[in-house]
């Protein structure tokens, strides 16, 4: 057994894509997962299961299709993994609340940069590492063209978490250990 993180993409925000998280648990403890917990109302999945991530990923997606007739992308790291993207932290010193992480749902193509980087402002260093890129947005998300079609512009899906909210997740992955 394996205690996971599951990021779902774009719960939440606006009025568009709502789930509630006492259901969001009630529907991943009806698919067999155990110590469920979730994080804050952005679609943070805290999750103890045997099965591989790639298949917890399906199955829940799934699952929310069916549950709540809502197409998610869910991406999903191991406890040991979101300890790394922790450590690995490009950007130490960095506010946590400024420094993003974002999940992509599979590794970018080799262009990927190249698109980052025609977008992204001086003031938003990135760093490529595996299936994460991080970003420090020094200025905030929220005038950040980078930040507002990140997904599009790499193209992979993704869903983005602070760092503060990264190390909360984690914090109750280890919570039973």
């Amino acid at each position: 057994m394996a205690t996971y993180a599951a990021f779902l993409r774009g719960v939440n925000l606006g009025p568009n894509n709502k789930i509630s998280m006492p259901a969001l648990r009630a529907m991943a403890e009806d698919l067999g997962y155990t110590n469920v917990a979730t994080y804050i109302n952005s679609g943070n999945l805290i999750i103890t299961s045997a099965k591989r991530a790639a298949t917890l990923e399906r199955e829940i997606s799934e699952a929310i299709k069916d549950t709540f007739g809502r197409s998610i992308d869910v991406t999903v790291r191991t406890a040991v993994q979101l300890e790394k993207i922790v450590a690995e932290n490009p950007f130490p010193d960095g506010n946590p609340s400024q420094v993003s992480v974002a999940f992509l749902v599979k590794a970018p193509d080799a262009t990927a940069k190249d698109k980052v980087a025609s977008v992204a402002k001086e003031y938003e260093p990135f760093t490529f590492a595996g299936q994460q890129v991080y970003v420090n947005y020094s200025q905030g998300m929220g005038n950040s063209k980078l930040a507002e079609r990140f997904s599009a512009i790499i193209g992979v899906s993704s869903t983005i978490r602070n760092l503060r909210t990264v190390e909360k997740v984690l914090a109750l992955c280890q919570r039973d250990g």
